[in-house]
């Protein structure tokens, strides 16, 4: 059973984006509980997923290509209890590949070796795939992404769960990052 967890109504605001999804791991059973749209990016079953997956089947659900990379980041975060983050593509149902952004933070025991992990995880899927207006779209995702977590961040502040704060406000940093870059090349290709 997860360690915590975020109020529903939070949960429901983050699920709702599309985009957004939460996990929360238990180091010591290396058990974890990936909200409803984690699973489905990662191509589980979402109501089997909710009572918690072993670490690996969460790892063997990253893209082949990028597995090794991912599972490097995910050991060292936890065995130093550190932070955890990384891009990385998954294998949602029925094959449909997804490029996700994750980030979380690890929380210690007492004597500083970690217990948990909580961690938010934001499908970039719609900024990867080249279309025509690629451009457009992605910057249309990254300002629908920037007004979702403005939300989320803005109900997280009800709460008295810090890590919760740290987390949305890097992945607002994030977005706003992406955001820039891709009016900048959007610019870029106006002259």
């Amino acid at each position: 059973m997860p360690l915590a967890q975020p109020t529903p109504t939070l949960l429901s605001a983050l699920e709702a984006s599309g985009s957004l999804g939460t996990w929360e791991t238990d180091l010591a059973s290396g058990t974890v509980y990936p909200s409803r749209r984690f699973a489905e990016f990662l191509g589980l079953n979402a109501h089997r997923a909710a009572g918690g997956v072993p670490l690996g089947a969460v790892l063997n659900s990253v893209h082949e290509a990028d597995r090794e990379r991912v599972g490097a980041l995910v050991h060292e975060a936890h065995r130093t209890a550190g932070r955890f983050e990384a891009e990385f593509r998954t294998l949602g149902r029925g094959g449909a590949t997804h490029w996700v952004a994750a980030r979380g933070q690890i929380g210690p025991d007492a004597r500083g070796r970690g217990l948990r992990c909580r961690g938010i995880v934001v499908d970039l899927t719609g900024t990867r795939q080249p279309a025509s207006g690629h451009a457009d779209a992605q910057t249309r995702v990254l300002n629908q992404l920037a007004e979702t977590v403005m939300a989320a961040r803005r109900m997280a502040d009800t709460l008295d769960v810090s890590v919760l704060h740290t987390l949305l406000d890097l992945l607002l940093f994030e977005v706003g990052r992406e955001l820039t870059k891709a009016v900048r090349a959007t610019e870029g290709g106006l002259h």
